[in-house]
């Protein structure tokens, strides 16, 4: 039995798309308590050694390295405020200025292949072949290669063809923890 979808993308599912995938709840307590970890053992330091105070304050290789790496932190949360921002215009960018991107896709999977049509382009995967699969609550997201992907908002498609379409995908899942080749 050969299931077919038929969408048309939106905005939001694209900056859905870019939306970086979520790190484990582990990694995120570990990063967290590493970070926590090296300001304690800093802090102790400086209250601890009278001199690393002091030099903390004259020298100006030490004033060096705090601007910087306040700097860096500055950068970093200013990064995390305009993300949103920048993968809304990376949408609308990618939406107006690729070809066909607003046209219809037609997918269309069965036991051997899963296909995808639009206006510019036909392809068809074996499941073996494809890369990796990822899920969000509006979007489910094929990638062939680990730089190349195809949106399938759930919004349209009736729930036992997404049913039918993650188990097909959740079968042939096998290079989600090797490194993408650079």
């Amino acid at each position: 039995m050969r299931d077919e979808i038929n969408v048309t993308l939106w905005e939001a599912d694209l900056i859905e798309a870019y939306r970086p995938i979520p790190r484990r709840q582990r990694l995120s307590i570990l990063i967290l308590l590493l970070a926590t970890t090296l300001a304690l053992l800093i802090v102790g330091l400086l209250i601890r050694f009278p001199a690393a105070r002091e030099s903390l304050v004259t020298s100006p290789l030490a004033m060096g390295l705090v601007g910087a790496i306040m700097l860096a932190v500055t950068l970093v949360v200013a990064l995390l405020i305009v993300a949103p921002a920048l993968r809304r215009r990376a949408a609308r960018n990618t939406l107006e200025t690729h070809p066909g991107m607003r046209d219809p896709i037609s997918y269309s999977f069965d036991s051997e292949h899963f296909a995808v049509r639009s206006t510019y382009t036909r392809a068809d995967y074996p499941w073996t072949q494809l890369w990796d699969w990822r899920e969000t609550d509006s979007v489910l997201i094929v990638l062939p290669t680990p730089r190349n992907f195809y949106l399938v908002p759930k919004r349209d498609v009736p729930p036992e063809v997404l049913a039918r379409l993650r188990e097909r995908l959740g079968q042939v899942r096998k290079r989600a923890g090797s490194a993408p080749p650079f």
